[in-house]
């Protein structure tokens, strides 16, 4: 999924011309701590809520900031996943979305992105989870699958995490069905490590 399809605009952007007091009273009423920039059409950066605090005088402009640095953005055809990493790497409430141009097409905000997320993964679908542990050298995804499927299930979400002081990894699979007994007996045959059921 392209960023250019999760640009929901349920926060619009300000102008760098407007001031201070409008910014805070539209995160207030947006719920969100940051706020797109934009003159004329073109993207300039982002205003944070941690800014609007320091700079300490509501009636001035925003034209009076910097935005070395808040810079932040994605373009329209920015991968689901780098939308993501911007969110969470440069801790945002909001993800501006601009075309080669910098020209702002609109923002997409973190609780959207969790709604996205949560229809796309299957999360808000009936099924069990299953929470695997193993070595990162002995993951092999078409195994989990191939152990799943021949038990008449289906694989809805599935993601990873690694851990950073060692080399396991966990794997969490979100199934079609909540019949467990065949599924993990299968993993326990081929030595996997059942971490969690739920």
């Amino acid at each position: 999924m392209k960023a250019i399809e999760l640009v929901n605009n349920d926060v619009p952007p300000i102008r760098s011309d407007e001031p201070v007091k409008k910014a805070i009273s539209w995160m207030e009423e947006f719920k969100v701590n940051h706020l797109p920039v934009v003159k004329n059409g073109i993207f300039q950066g982002i205003l944070s809520e941690e800014m609007v605090l320091d700079h300490n005088d509501a009636n001035s402009l925003i034209n009076d900031f910097s935005f070395i640095g808040k810079q932040q953005l994605v373009s329209k055809n920015a991968h689901l996943y780098r939308v993501m990493f911007m969110l969470a790497n440069h801790k945002l409430s909001i993800v501006p979305v601009c075309d080669e141009n910098r020209k702002f097409i609109g923002a997409i905000s973190g609780l959207h992105l969790v709604k996205v997320l949560s229809r796309q993964t299957g999360f808000n679908q009936p099924g069990a989870i299953i929470v695997l542990q193993m070595n990162s050298l002995d993951y092999q995804m078409s195994q989990i699958a191939q152990i799943i499927e021949s038990n008449n299930a289906k694989i809805l979400g599935f993601y990873t995490e690694t851990f950073e002081d060692n080399n396991q990894l966990r794997v969490t699979v979100k199934l079609n069905q909540s019949k467990m007994g065949p599924i993990l007996q299968t993993f326990s045959r081929y030595d996997y490590n059942i971490d969690e059921v739920t």
